[in-house]
């Protein structure tokens, strides 16, 4: 080839190297989530991700959220994990434990923008395993207790006075219990899944109980509260059927008078609740006054075998961005995972400050890289003591031996 013709065919190679089309196109971030509500923080943090950079797209898959664990599951089986994925927080140690999720620590110890020092002490505590950092938390969330003010003052109740102990939320539940109408006093989940975990751990605590003394007084009075409140036809037999989301159905159609529920649910009070409503701390435990409740929320992590790890790392960090936070949470319900992070003007003012406040005293699940097997007990037994198969000392007891192999070879 004569060097005139060479010199051209490189200019018009190098010409259409530089025009648009042939232009490097940005790399593809996969993500899998469980937040099918365009409303949700998740969708403004991809967006405007998107607008601050070029070099990378996020691609979104919605999983129902009893999947994402099976699907997550196979899809490292076979090679072939999202770059991201949204995690439930007392999964990341069974996960971060055989070495399936990405260690973030060097990478968070070097970010500009993720402060693991300003998290609230249980994400930071869940995020990790033997002391390395396995995922960072998307928000939190807790329990708090929600009752009918217009029903407490139709039956002689101060709204303004909510019950702030378990016998003070049994007396309520007497006087507002109302058989002719079908409305009970008090709801709470005790469905046979994590969520009824969720749920009872904070009256466990409350007594000064733990998970692996399931087998104590402390644990069978816990337990022998919410049977006593069935039995007494102050709390609907439907529990045990009942997930949270449909134990807060009731209350807003008025089966219920109080409630047990999270700030998740804060959004649908906007659309579906007809009458005055309020938030109130969870009960505590009369005599021991220890406040506790149950820690929730998603988190982000990495698998193991991800392709685009850098991406996936710069998609936390915006997600993680405490503008985003102060942006996307006004009207969410859920809360913030750092505690420097406050909503300046929340659509639920009342009831943001009752949650914010109880996460100071939210307590994690585990973390524990069998919880599985430590949660599947504590729901057998929670069903059989609200049935009246077994009394709640003898379900518990029987919950204890299943657990404690268990906690022999990973002890809490």
């Amino acid at each position: 080839m004569r060097r005139r013709d060479f010199l051209l065919q490189t200019a018009a190679a190098v010409a259409l190297a530089e025009t648009p089309a042939f232009a490097q196109q940005p790399k593809k971030v996969s993500m899998w989530h469980i937040y099918n509500n365009e409303a949700d923080m998740i969708h403004l943090g991809i967006k405007k991700f998107h607008e601050v950079q070029n070099d990378y797209r996020v691609e979104q898959r919605l999983v129902p959220y009893v999947q994402i664990n099976p699907e997550l599951i196979r899809a490292i089986a076979t090679g072939s994990p999202p770059d991201i994925i949204v995690i439930n927080d007392p999964d990341i140690a069974s996960y971060a434990s055989q070495g399936q999720f990405t260690d973030l620590t060097d990478r968070v110890a070097a970010s500009k923008v993720i402060d693991a020092s300003k998290y609230f002490k249980g994400p930071q505590t869940s995020d990790r395993w033997k002391g390395r950092q396995y995922a960072v938390a998307r928000e939190v969330n807790t329990l708090g207790l929600y009752y009918n003010a217009e029903m407490f003052r139709a039956k002689g109740l101060d709204p303004d006075k909510p019950p702030t102990t378990w016998s003070e939320v049994a007396a309520a539940a007497e006087k507002l219990v109302d058989p002719a109408k079908n409305v009970f006093g008090l709801g709470f989940c005790a469905h046979q899944s994590e969520q009824s975990t969720f749920q009872w751990l904070p009256w466990l605590w409350q007594a000064g109980g733990s998970i692996d003394k399931l087998d104590q007084p402390e644990a069978a009075e816990a337990l022998g509260y919410w049977a006593d409140m069935v039995k007494r036809g102050l709390t609907s037999r439907d529990v045990i059927n009942q997930p949270q989301g449909e134990v807060i159905n009731s209350f807003l159609g008025g089966g219920s008078a109080m409630a047990v529920g999270g700030p998740w649910e804060l959004p649908r009070f906007r659309r579906e609740a007809k009458f005055d409503w309020r938030v109130a701390l969870l009960p505590v435990k009369d005599g021991r006054n220890v406040r506790a409740s149950s820690l929730g929320g998603f988190h982000f992590a990495i698998p193991k075998g991800a392709k685009e790890v850098d991406g996936a790392f710069k998609v936390i960090e915006a997600m993680s961005d405490p503008a985003l936070f102060r942006e996307g949470w006004t009207t969410s319900g859920l809360l913030a995972p750092r505690g420097d992070i406050e909503i300046a003007d929340p659509a639920w003012p009342q009831a943001y400050a009752v949650f914010r406040e109880q996460m100071k005293t939210a307590i994690q699940r585990g973390p524990h890289p069998q919880w599985s097997q430590l949660s599947r007990p504590i729901q057998i037994a929670i069903q059989e003591a609200l049935t009246g198969t077994k009394p709640a000392a003898a379900a518990l007891k029987d919950a204890a031996a299943k657990i404690a192999p268990v906690l022999a070879r990973n002890p809490l």
